[in-house]
């Protein structure tokens, strides 16, 4: 009987043991996700802060920020002339008024009734393809290859 008592209390002290193990492991998992929702936070505010001193300082920064602000200024230029690509590429427009995204050539914005400037067409050059002179065998007159110095027809050697 001492025997199952004793296994009793084993299974006690270990299930026991189990359950403190496993609300452990459910706090630091609660403090990893606060951890994790702070760290996030922190980075959002120093991102705001970053924005809110280029808006104030991007003419005259100090020392320390001018490298940063000049690595700002080049990477919106270059999402600036990508966006300008795309628009280009899909046959759109930007208001210069109210910046709204237009399709085709109206003369007016129809946003804000803004005067729009004049899209100018590109000028298509026609292509006029010069049909090459064609190589003809003297001897069968079979059109000769490019370059060739026999007819591969009759075999005559070409002038």
């Amino acid at each position: 009987m001492e025997f199952f008592k004793g296994l009793g209390n084993k299974i006690s002290h270990t299930s026991q043991e189990a359950i403190k193990k496993t609300k452990e492991i459910a706090d630091i998992t609660k403090l990893n996700g606060e951890v994790s929702a702070e760290e996030k936070k922190l980075n959002s505010t120093y991102q705001m802060i970053g924005e809110k001193y280029f808006e104030l300082h991007a003419i005259s920064p100090e020392e320390d920020f001018v490298e940063l602000i000049i690595s700002v200024k080049n990477s919106m230029n270059k999402i600036e002339e990508a966006k300008e690509e795309i628009r280009r590429l899909k046959g759109k427009r930007v208001c210069p008024q109210c910046s709204t995204e237009l399709d085709g050539e109206a003369p007016f914005c129809p946003m804000c009734g803004a005067k729009l400037p004049v899209v100018e067409k590109p000028v298509v050059e026609e292509v006029v393809e010069v049909e090459k002179e064609k190589n003809i065998c003297n001897n069968c007159g079979v059109e000769l290859e490019d370059g060739a110095m026999f007819c591969q027809s009759c075999g005559a050697k070409v002038i």
